[in-house]
């Protein structure tokens, strides 16, 4: 299967682009924040209003992300996360700012995995692509966490010059894509109720149930985390400075990059549940961060982390993908399992913000986000006995 100059050339090269960008913009809006004395529970606002943007599109950009070729999604999911930089730029509030981020993210996503059924011929080489995807994203999240981290401190005005001109370098890559030809309609006035329907079909099949709780619960303690870093970096291991912070990231980066590498090899989509292993074993990582206090031992166990986190997630995008394209829309599925990741992500900083507001000590908090993931990984261990599988005329999942 060639990557390197093909259409999944261009796509992953693209991503990485417009990936890398993204990974910035948290860092710039922290620098915003410290540089304008914002109060110390902002950042959690800044990020509750990204993913209440994306809950508030999710009805819409599914359709849209079927019905038009998707690379067309991405040039314009590109283009409205380039006014976050804008916003950042012009003194724009930045809520304000990352709710547009927000808006483009939850068009960009759908289709950036949606596209991968149309590119790839089997199930093997879905896998491979997920996992060459999340290998990219991982190195975008490693070079943009670190540029973010060193830009913001040195000038914010050209961290987000630099956002911009590489968005678009990511929006002339989408023109190497091939069009898929477009299915389903365009959302019209019954949105609302075929967004409902596709959740109650998502809900009742038994391998995409599993796919878009998994990846809810999974995000949900990842963003947690990552929040929560912002404060344990410079409290526990006494680094100061947005740069030390996003050298954490950057680890964590590079250990999802890992596991997503090797997660083909141990992982298929027909053995989805191995996946619960892994999750279990990040959250009893994640505990043992939360007593460390020398930055060798940090560095090493949120290496750690990273790996089984992309030993994990990777499976869960493959089925859901899997399952999407062979009955609602792989667009479809992917704004499902976005949309649960983005209502738990929006549950969980809240939770984290009334933490901060009550002074919790930030140990607590990452040792709860660790006691959290092996409590979710139990309840989908059960959750999945006894379940009926339905069997679709175009799904043929077995249970291993």
């Amino acid at each position: 299967m060639r990557v390197v100059f093909s259409p999944l050339g261009a796509l992953l090269s693209s991503q990485f682009l417009s990936s890398f960008v993204d990974n910035t913009l948290l860092f710039i809006a922290q620098a915003i924040l410290l540089r304008d004395h914002y109060p110390d529970y902002y950042l959690p606002v800044v990020q509750a209003m990204y993913l209440a943007s994306y809950i508030i599109a999710s009805p819409w950009v599914g359709g849209i992300a079927d019905y038009v070729p998707k690379a067309r999604v991405l040039l314009i999911g590109n283009a409205l996360k380039a006014l976050c930089s804008i916003g950042f730029l012009f003194g724009w509030n930045p809520a304000l700012s990352y709710s547009l981020f927000g808006l483009g993210s939850v068009l960009y996503s759908p289709a950036k995995y949606g596209i991968l059924p149309f590119l790839t011929h089997e199930e093997d080489e879905l896998v491979k692509a997920n996992s060459w995807m999340e290998g990219t994203t991982i190195a975008a999240i490693l070079c943009g966490s670190l540029a973010g981290g060193y830009l913001s401190d040195y000038s914010i005005g050209l961290a987000s010059v630099l956002g911009l001109a590489i968005y678009a370098m990511s929006a002339v890559l989408t023109f190497m894509i091939p069009l898929n030809q477009g299915c389903g309609h365009l959302p019209g006035k019954a949105v609302l109720q075929e967004f409902w329907q596709d959740i109650v079909f998502m809900m009742k099949h038994v391998d995409s149930r599993f796919s878009v709780i998994a990846s809810a619960f999974f995000w949900t303690v990842s963003n947690i985390l990552k929040l929560a870093l912002f404060v344990w970096v410079p409290q526990a291991l006494c680094l100061n400075g947005n740069s030390k912070v996003s050298l954490m990231m950057a680890l964590i980066g590079v250990g999802i990059g890992i596991g997503a590498g090797l997660a083909p090899r141990i992982v298929s989509i027909r053995s989805y549940r191995r996946t619960i292993v892994f999750g279990l074993a990040m959250g009893i990582v994640v505990i043992g961060l939360s007593f460390v206090h020398t930055v060798p031992l940090a560095s090493i166990l949120i290496f750690i982390i990273g790996v089984f986190g992309g030993l994990y997630i990777v499976p869960i995008n493959s089925l859901n993908e899997y399952v999407g394209e062979r009955s609602i829309g792989a667009g479809r599925s992917v704004t499902i399992q976005n949309f649960a990741e983005n209502i738990f992500m929006l549950a969980g900083t809240g939770a984290y913000s009334l933490a901060e507001a009550g002074q919790v000590p930030i140990e607590s908090t990452i040792h709860a986000c660790g006691v959290a993931l092996i409590g979710f990984m139990i309840f989908l261990t059960h959750f999945r006995r006894g379940a009926p599988l339905l069997r679709e005329k175009k799904i043929k999942l077995q249970q291993e």
